[in-house]
């Protein structure tokens, strides 16, 4: 199947600007020719990279989106975008049937996520959350001096929320609880009426951060359900985070926002950078709510790459854990550090360590076409004898 040529590659794009193959190099971090090795395959010499480390939308943002963004910093780069904000609360808010005033807006996610942890400062809050998990939020609430506890998954990595719950009964005070659901990098949810019988139950004290990057690919599961319910029905301890990075291809745009009851969102906004979006990330994220058609197709393209990917996992006997992400953690059966290296060497980046277990790693889902090249490599790693 050929993919749509949806944008330049990095390489042009970068090329285009003048800047040199240093920079590309950083850019792409990845190795611009593959040098001869013993660990590089025949079909990997001087072939493109495989970028598949960052949780990255490789089939890129929507035409609609790429178009506006440029007619934005055409047309509306040398003025503040105000006006733009303004427009596109009211559209996003329209979006999610919620209002205005709920939402804050951040340069990525992880900046809502910031604006969450100078909050829980204010409260001398401790947080709370399971390990492995997205760990943005941990190092925000580390520089603000605040304790983090952390709970490890359980053996088949879901989350262990008996005890989740057990550590944050256990603190005095504001407890701040973080759950990535899906959780990165595990790429697994928590079962919505475990969840929400939790937060039901917590005391007011207990402000939930459920982080909800990946809720696009999530919400065709049936255990699945976004916090946003909760908010609806006015529950003050409740705040999630969306972000326009992963089903929307825009990572490199940096457009995120996190939705709140009334109450919560105004006592986060004071903490938040609201004078920090562009006009172009703007301009595509308006055109990429507007563009039905590649929404759907960036999903259904993720699950016919999630599914080329298990099909080759499942045929080397390699366990993986079921994802409802654009990523798979799966076992790989050698040290990652020899595993990453022979990957690299055959130009593919895969995901560092993220586990206990030094036998797993995390992989991004690229393209239908990148996803039959990575199947083919981890193949031939096989008959090398390095999974």
């Amino acid at each position: 199947m050929k993919t749509l040529d949806m944008q330049p590659s990095r390489r042009q794009f970068i090329q285009q600007l003048g800047l040199g193959a240093a920079w590309l190099g950083l850019a792409t971090n990845a190795p611009l020719v593959l040098a001869n090795s013993t660990h590089t395959l025949p079909f990997r010499q001087n072939a493109a990279p495989l970028l598949l480390h960052w949780n990255e939308n490789s089939l890129g943002m929507s035409p609609n989106a790429l178009s506006a963004a440029k007619y934005a910093i055409e047309n509306c780069g040398n003025r503040y975008p105000d006006a733009s904000v303004d427009e596109f609360k009211l559209k996003l808010a329209d979006h999610h049937n919620v209002k205005p005033e709920q939402l804050v807006f951040g340069n990525g996610s992880t900046e809502v996520l910031q604006a969450i942890a100078t909050y829980a400062a204010q409260n001398n809050a401790t947080m709370v959350e399971p390990s492995p998990t997205f760990g943005d939020l941990n190092g925000y609430c580390k520089s603000e001096n605040l304790k983090v506890i952390q709970v490890p998954v359980e053996q088949n990595f879901e989350m262990n929320i008996a005890a989740l719950k057990k550590q944050a009964m256990a603190q005095t005070g504001s407890v701040l609880i973080n759950i990535c659901n899906p959780n990165n990098p595990t790429g697994n949810i928590v079962d919505f009426t475990t969840l929400f019988d939790w937060i039901n139950n917590a005391p007011e004290t207990h402000l939930f951060l459920l982080d909800e990057a990946y809720f696009d690919y999530a919400q065709a599961n049936a255990r699945y359900k976004s916090g946003l319910a909760l908010i609806n029905q006015g529950k003050d301890n409740v705040v999630i985070t969306r972000t326009f990075s992963k089903v929307h291809g825009m990572a490199g745009m940096r457009m995120g926002y996190g939705i709140a009851t009334v109450n919560t969102a105004n006592k986060i906004k004071p903490f938040a950078a609201g004078f920090n979006l562009s006009a172009a990330a703007l301009a595509a994220a308006s055109a990429a709510l507007d563009d039905k058609p590649f929404y759907k197709k960036s999903i259904e393209y993720n699950q016919l790459s999630k599914t080329i990917l298990v099909d080759t996992l499942n045929e080397l006997e390699l366990a993986h854990i079921p994802s409802d992400t654009n990523f798979v953690l799966h076992e790989i059966g050698t040290p990652l550090a020899d595993y990453a290296k022979h990957m690299q060497q055959n130009g593919v980046r895969v995901g560092r360590k993220m586990t206990l277990d030094d036998r797993w790693n995390r992989i991004s889902l690229g393209t239908p076409d990148e996803m039959k090249i990575f199947a083919q490599t981890l193949k031939a790693f096989r008959q090398e004898g390095w999974v």
